[in-house]
């Protein structure tokens, strides 16, 4: 299951960065207001979005031969134009009056009743003529003729930011006098003069909740105009609902990826005629909707499920699934565009089982799983496939050798996260075996393999989770890499292993537990994956025996705080939580399988983060 680069992953709120339209790369166009709006599919879409259904600031000079502000007025779209007058200097260093009008509301810029709350927009003036590079001609100063700019976020996302400006080569936005975003120049869209630059800026959810002030520039040369606003973000607590999608009868679930742009792959199985098959789904970020209009697609005949997804940088998928080749259980990873078309790089290993995969620098595939050898043991398998098809480890044992005898040990692989920066990986799991001589019964006790994809160098000792009193066994299931360290989830128990707790921790780099969580013993217990987000909360999904049914829970922490009460899956028949993941804005999805009305099906849900 793939984490965030340790120097690679999500930008930080402080770092300047180019912003452009984060669906498919798709501008986000905003023309002369409504009549431009109605020629952008995409931008009536999000506009259609609850964070973009306030009102939103207009302001707009009437350009030439064009009475839009007028228009919008009738419609009730905008308040009466009015004339502003702002003072600049000229080339020479004398002072000089620019009069222009902007069609606005009372105060500077365009409000609404319903944004009366937020503070008016301040122009503070272009600055006057310069000079071409020859130093004889003279250039007309940028002017900001436009800006629009929701009034009021409520949920986490993209919010969109639109600049209307006259002679300017450039545009950005400082947010909170902190982060800067520079907008793209989508040029004159209606051949009136004025240039449209656009771009948003991302909203994290609660982490953001609050006022905010941002200022926009236009620059041309050494000559600017600017103008700032203000915006409020009100979103729903963290933890709540944002949607939830049942998967329906005959389908099972087991892993999720999500994309750059936050869609979701949600793989596992679709049962047709009694025999289950690796199938795949699609689902639309906002709505939790199906992309595909099949929704399910089975991408092999043979009897088998997915195990695990991951997205490379480029949008293909690679899936690792484990099918019934006659008589005999094969591990497979291949590869497939964004649409699930196969594509030529695949690798197929029999008689082992596959687990977990990860996307590499370059596109290709590292795996981990294991597979029983002839001594009656079980080792860890790893499997590495570059983009192009090229097998570099084709299924490479790793035995645990504490002592000097080979084989003691059943080594189980379970989750493996690769950082793409450094093509190094790191492999989570158990070993069961006699760790201490003194006890006659083995236990099972997690693992972390630090390895390199290319060589199975080991970068460092493997580490072996000690016992805690009387707490002796223990697994890792799921793993997430972050900045400054790994984070992993499984369960513990002693050694009867009659109780179970719920365990994450906080490795560093250097095989030191830096934060752990653990739930009350119970039954059943494990965390089966794990995941952060880039504002430091943790969410674990897990399972636990709840009154004699099994339930699929969803944690979120933040140090030693609850950052919102477990969420339970639904249903009273057993479900399971399987899968958690976050994407971009802080969007967290959490995936499993659910019994409602007594039918088993697979589940995906979005909480506001």
């Amino acid at each position: 299951m793939a984490g965030q680069d340790r120097e690679g992953g999500a930008a930080e709120a402080c770092e300047p960065v180019t912003i452009r339209w984060w669906a498919a790369g798709r501008a986000f166009v905003v023309g002369s207001l409504l009549a431009r709006f109605a020629r952008r599919d995409f931008v009536l879409r999000w506009a259609m979005r609850s964070w973009l259904a306030p009102a939103l600031a207009v302001s707009l000079a009437p350009l030439a031969a064009c009475n839009e502000a007028d228009a919008l007025y009738a419609a009730g779209k905008a308040v009466p134009p009015y004339e502003t007058t702002t003072t600049g200097t000229t080339g020479t260093g004398g002072a000089g009056e620019q009069t222009s009008d902007t069609a606005g509301s009372s105060g500077d810029e365009g409000t609404s009743d319903a944004s009366s709350a937020g503070s008016e927009a301040t122009s503070l003036g272009p600055t006057s003529l310069g000079t071409d590079s020859m130093g004889d001609a003279p250039v007309e100063p940028p002017t900001i003729e436009g800006l629009l700019v929701p009034f009021k976020v409520t949920t986490a996302g993209p919010m969109p930011v639109s600049v209307y400006a006259k002679h300017a080569l450039s545009a950005e936005v400082t947010l909170d006098d902190k982060a800067t975003f520079f907008l793209h120049n989508e040029g004159d869209v209606d051949q009136d003069g004025t240039n449209l630059f656009s771009g948003v800026i991302p909203i994290y959810g609660t982490a953001d909740n609050g006022q905010h002030g941002l200022v926009v520039t236009v620059r041309r040369g050494g000559l600017k105009d600017e103008r700032s606003r203000s915006f409020e973000v009100a979103t729903p607590p963290a933890g709540a609902l944002a949607w939830e999608q049942f998967g329906g009868a005959g389908t099972q679930d087991a892993r999720l990826a999500v994309t750059s742009e936050g869609f979701v792959y949600e793989g596992g199985a679709l049962t047709i005629n009694g025999v289950a098959h690796p199938a795949i789904r699609l689902r639309d970020p906002i709505t939790g909707d199906d992309v595909w209009p099949e929704g399910t697609r089975v991408i092999d005949a043979r009897e088998g499920s997915i195990a695990d997804i991951a997205v490379t940088l480029d949008g293909e998928v690679w899936v690792a699934m484990n099918v019934k080749d006659g008589n005999v259980w094969t591990a497979r990873m291949a590869l497939f565009t964004a649409e699930m078309a196969p594509m030529d790089a695949q690798l197929e290993k029999p008689g082992a089982t596959i687990q977990a995969i990860d996307t590499t620098s370059a596109g290709g595939c590292f795996g981990a799983g294991f597979f029983t050898t002839i001594y009656g043991d079980a080792d860890m398998l790893v499997w590495h496939v570059t983009a192009e098809g090229t097998p570099i480890l084709s299924g490479y044992p790793w035995d645990y050798v504490p002592k000097e005898w080979t084989h003691e040990f059943t080594d189980l692989a379970f989750d493996v996260v690769v950082d793409r920066l450094t093509d190094e990986a790191w492999i989570v799991g158990g070993s069961r075996g006699k760790h201490n001589v003194d006890e006659p019964a083995s236990e099972i006790r997690g693992t972390i393999l630090h390895v390199d994809v290319d060589t199975f160098e080991h970068l460092s000792p493997v580490l072996v989770r000690p016992p805690n009193g009387d707490v002796q066994q223990s697994a890792f299931y799921g793993a997430w890499l972050e900045p400054e360290g790994l984070l992993v989830t499984g369960y513990q128990c002693d050694m009867m292993c009659l109780g179970q707790s719920v365990i994450a921790t906080r490795y560093s780099f250097a095989g030191i537990p830096q934060w752990g969580f653990e739930t009350l013993p119970n039954e059943i217990s494990t965390g089966s994956a794990i995941a952060s987000t880039t504002h430091g909360t943790i969410l674990i999904a897990a399972t636990m025996k709840e009154g004699g049914t099994t339930h699929g829970f969803l944690f979120g922490r933040d140090g030693a705080e609850q950052v919102f009460a477990p969420v339970v899956f639904p249903g009273a028949g057993s479900s399971s939580a399987t899968s958690v993941v976050v994407g971009p804005y802080d969007w967290p999805f959490g995936g499993g399988n659910v019994t409602m009305g007594g039918v088993p099906q697979g589940y995906v849900l979005r909480l506001h983060p």
